[in-house]
């Protein structure tokens, strides 16, 4: 299970070219054991999805492991059971294939890892992230992406953004995240 994580979202994350403003108006999503606040401009949707069958679709999410996803594209948090927790070497894994799921078929769209892969303590959770560089012909945006385990709903969560501070807003997001077990 702990290899599919990145798969998965493959599908899920297509980049646009909008980013999120820096706005106070905040939406809470609080499902699943999982809360959060984000920009009210988001468009929350939530995706189902399927380990073994490495899909996901648009749909009701569950417990155990599911996605929400902004309609801009610019904005996905995944969470997976994970008994036990992720080592640090599958997070590093997870972290650095973040940019396949970027690959385009023109291969015009491009997304790296620009940076040092880094850990820190961020609202009581082990977060591990590193930022992204996104590019078009004639356009490109930063992004970022991380993962951290919730101890106590046996849970890894990871989150992709692009955002003009993407540090910054990454560590608001967790911030302001809670997971709880049912």
């Amino acid at each position: 299970m702990k290899r599919y994580l990145i798969p998965i979202i493959i599908i899920l994350v297509m980049a646009s070219g909008l980013a999120i403003s820096c706005t106070p108006a905040v939406q809470t999503f609080n499902k699943y054991g999982i809360s959060f606040e984000v920009s009210e401009e988001l468009k929350l949707e939530e995706y189902t999805i399927s380990i073994e069958n490495q899909t996901f679709k648009k749909g009701t999410a569950s417990y155990e492991e599911g996605a929400i996803l902004s309609t801009e594209k610019n904005f996905m948090l995944l969470w997976l059971m994970t008994v036990p927790e992720f080592t640090h070497e599958e997070v590093r894994f997870s972290i650095l294939s973040t940019p396949n799921i970027f690959e385009s078929a023109s291969g015009t769209f491009q997304a790296e890892i620009v940076g040092d892969l880094v850990t820190q303590q961020i609202a009581g959770f082990e977060v591990t992230f590193a930022e992204m560089q996104f590019t078009l012909p004639g356009w490109k945006a930063s992004g970022i992406t991380a993962v951290w385990y919730c101890q106590d709903s046996q849970r890894t969560m990871q989150v992709v953004l692009i955002h003009k501070q993407p540090e910054r807003e990454m560590k608001r997001f967790i911030r302001s995240f809670s997971c709880a077990s049912p």
